[in-house]
Parts: C-alpha cells; structure tokens; sequence
C-alpha cells in the first residue's frame, strides 16, 4: 500500500503544472488503484486508472499519456509488455514500476528496458512524488533540447535563405536564445506581432522567420515600409484603388493588403503611418475587411499582421501621433530585439559569418580573423547594430590585399578608436601585437571599474551588461574591485 504523505501542500504553481499531465495507473489489485488514485489526485493530477493492462494500453494510445505506473507482476499483460507496448505508442511517455517482488533483477531489467523508475510495496507518497518530479524534469529538459534543436534548424536556414543578406540572425547569447524561443511560439499562432527594435538590429529578418515558421509559410509573405510612400498614396497603396477613384488612376489596383490575401502582411516602420490611414489598418485587424479607394462595398479577408517600429509607440500615444487602440491591437504579441551593443558575445560569431559570406562573393580567401581585430570589434558600439557590422565586414574584405588572418589594421579606421560616440579606454599604448584577447578584456574591465569608482553596478551599465555577468567574468580573470575588498 502507499504509505502517508508527509510533504507539505503543494504549491498552485505546481498544481496547474500537474493539472496538465495525464498519468495513467495500471494495477490488478483493486486497493492499490484507489489509494493511488487518491492520493495523486489530491496533489492536482489528471488520473486514469485501469486494474486490466489490456484497457489501459487501449486507452493510452487512443488518448496519449505522460506518465504511466504499473505493476509488474499482473495475469495476461506482465509489466514488461505493459512497458514495451507504451513505448511504442509514445517513445516519450515514462512509465514507473511499482511491485511487491523485491527482486532485484526486476528493477536492472526496468531500467535497461527503458522503465524511468522503480519502487517496492509499500511506498511513501512522498517517494513517488519526487519519482514523478524527476521524471518530469528530465521530459522538460528533453523537450527544451529539442526545441531549441529546431530554433537553431529554422534559424540557420532562414539565414541561409536571407537572399539579400542585410543582417544575419545568428547568435548564441541568452537574449538570442529567448528571441528564437519566441519566434517559435508567436508562429503557431495567428496573433498579430509587434516588432521593436532599433535599425539593423534585424526587424525584417525576424518576421521573415515568423513566417517561415508558421504554418502560412507557402503563403504570400508582403512587406510594406511605411516610411516610403508618401501620405497622399497610402490609402491607395495600402488598399488599391478603383479605375476612376482619382485624377491619374486610369486603372483598378491591386493594394498590398489584397496581394497578401491567405498570409502574412508585413508593416515596417508602422510609426510611420498616416494617422488617416490608422482607423482602416484598426478595422482590418478588427473585422478582417478593407475598402478599395473609389469602391463603396468592404471586401474579407484572412490575412495575419506583423508591424515593426525602431520608434517609441508608447510616447507617440501619449503624444496624440499614433491612435492608442491601434497600438494595443498590433502589440497583442510584442518581441523586442536586443541592440547588438546588448549581446557583444556575438560579434565573433557574425564577423566571421559575414567576412566568410563575402569572402565568398568576392573571390577572396580569409581564413580567421585574429584578437587584435576581435579586440577591436568587441570594443566598437556598433550605432548601426548588425547592419553596420555587415557593412564593416564587406568593407574590410572589399581592401583586403593579403591571404590569411584579418589584422587589427585591416579594419576601417572608425573601428579603431572604440566606441563611435563616447569615449572609452585609449588604445594608443596597448601593445597590440602581442596582446591576447583575455589582456583586451581585462583592461577594458579595469577601465570601466576606474572610472565608476570600483562600482560593480555602475561598470556594468557602462559596459552594457548584466552585473551578475560581469561579477563572473572578473571573478575568472582573478579580478577583485575594490568595494568587495
């Protein structure tokens, strides 16, 4: 029998994650399913139970399960077949064994088989409890792997299929992994999306992807930058026009809305839209129908919406240039796209990828770019984000002259002096040629502590990084600021 739970209440938390597990109980003896049934049910699960392995293996292939616990020893379907036959509806599903048998040969044969656990009669509930944790842990764990398995898929061909080449998605830091995380959950989805970002920091590449991702990837995919058509051709851009609607419309015309009828309409810098043409833009993604300039009757259709703004929508509400409903509407969904200044690890990583790309185009060969150029990357705010590191890279293999490395002095020469708008530490002394990167960053932490003070925090914000990033990297270069002394 289950012995008398002892662990405290469990958390709401915890009970809406279990709410949300089905865990099937297979066992012969009647007592045992209901003690079982029970007590799992009190601590929020969804519980199925079945004393005939037959029903219960029916069940869960017509139904699915996560979790299924099982008695081995049972007349007709042992717990072994109960087990092989789970794992092959769902490789996923994790089954625990429970017996009165204390045969240790049961247990090693469970868990080569793939059994997730394995506990003898009588057990606490308290035991079986933290059995199931894990066991739910690792199935997160797998999922996560997997998941972020296929981020890194759609990614790296959405670069793969980015023709043009302005920016590039790619990165390993913690704010590029949350952005592939939500572009995978924002495209299975038909929500309307707001992209912010400042320019360059890839915008366009991230609805792109969104795109490509969901399932109107065959769809059309229509990108319109606000910012280029003048006020008085917005309406009829946007919706098309009818044969007549105004002087020099000598034909009907199909808008941007109507060519991305079944897919996805993209709005590039959608602060800049004609606060006429916002109420329209309101009704589409209200009720799904437009009007064409010069027609009196409003047409359907199904089309998703994604905006982008490198603007502040929030004090252009507050100002009166940007309708507030409007606002609320596109940010159902709201996907911030970190300035590349914010995520430095990655400038390696794009620097090689995009001096590769046009080494490439160009017919060059560049094998790596060393410390001395990295250091200076590293060191540059890049006020242009990945768009102006494009532009550095293309520029730096355009004149290059050698076969090889890329140097420190092979790089523009605004790359030289640091940060483009601020000061920062004076490179004219630095031994270069014989200064490794770790030396680079050192001094650049040294720098930054001198000048705030010894403040951890404050040299943080200089630096642009998190305090608790920072505080590891001095504690691996054996560096101690002085207000921890």
């Amino acid at each position: 029998m289950v012995e008398a739970n002892t662990m405290e209440s469990t958390p709401e938390a915890a009970r809406a994650t279990y709410a949300e597990m089905q865990v099937v109980l297979i066992d012969d003896d009647p007592m045992m399913l209901r003690s079982l049934t029970g007590a799992l049910s009190d601590l929020g699960f969804a519980i199925k139970s079945f004393d005939q392995p037959a029903e219960g293996i029916d069940w869960i292939r017509d139904n699915g399960a996560d979790i299924v616990i099982s008695d081995i020893r049972m007349p007709k379907i042992d717990g072994f077949e109960v087990l092989e036959r789970v794992k092959e509806i769902d490789p996923l599903c994790d089954v625990i064994f429970i017996t009165a048998f204390a045969q240790s040969e049961h247990a090693i044969r469970a868990l080569r088989h793939g059994a997730s656990d394995f506990f003898h009669k009588p057990f606490s509930l308290s035991e079986l409890h933290a059995a199931i944790e894990r066991t739910t842990r690792y199935r997160m764990l797998a999922q996560q792997r997997a998941l972020l398995s296929e981020q890194v898929n759609v990614l790296n061909e959405q670069i793969n299929h980015d023709a043009r080449g302005e920016t590039a998605m790619l990165g390993k830091s913690p704010a590029m992994v949350r952005l592939a995380a939500d572009i995978v959950d924002v495209a299975t989805t038909n929500s309307t999306v707001l992209i912010i970002g400042e320019s360059g920091t890839g915008k366009e590449l991230v609805a792109t992807a969104i795109h490509q991702t969901s399932p109107l990837k065959d769809k059309p995919f229509i990108t319109v930058n606000c910012a280029s058509i003048p006020e008085d051709l917005f309406e009829s851009e946007m919706f098309g026009h009818k044969r007549g609607a105004f002087t020099g419309a000598v034909e009907s015309r199909t808008g941007y809305v109507e060519a991305a009828d079944g897919g996805t309409l993209f709005l590039d810098e959608i602060g800049d839209m004609p606060m006429k043409t916002q109420p329209k833009i309101l009704r589409l993604l209200e009720q799904k129908v437009y009007r064409r300039v010069g027609e009196t009757e409003e047409t359907r259709i199904e089309v998703r919406v994604i905006a982008a703004t490198n603007r502040d929508l929030d004090t252009m509400v507050k100002e009166k240039h940007f309708r507030e409903d409007l606002f609320y509407r596109l940010s159902v969904c709201t996907l911030s796209l970190p300035a590349l200044r914010e995520r430095k690890e990655d400038v390696p990583l794009l620097a090689t990828y995009f001096g590769l790309k046009f080494c490439d185009e160009m017919g060059k060969s560049i094998d790596k770019i060393d410390d001395t150029a990295l250091a200076a990357l590293m060191a540059y705010d890049y006020p242009g984000n990945v768009r102006e590191l494009r532009n550095v890279m293309e520029n730096t293999v355009i004149h290059y002259k050698h076969t090889g490395t890329i140097r420190r002095e092979d790089l523009p020469e605004r790359m030289l002096g640091g940060n483009a708008d601020a000061p920062g530490p004076s490179s004219e002394n630095w031994p270069i040629d014989t200064m490794k990167f770790l030396d680079v960053e050192r001094m650049l932490y040294s720098e930054a502590l001198n000048r705030t003070e010894q403040n951890v925090t404050a040299s943080a914000r200089l630096l642009g990084i998190s305090r608790g990033k920072l505080r590891r990297r001095l504690a691996a270069l054996d560096m101690q600021p002085a207000e921890d002394e």
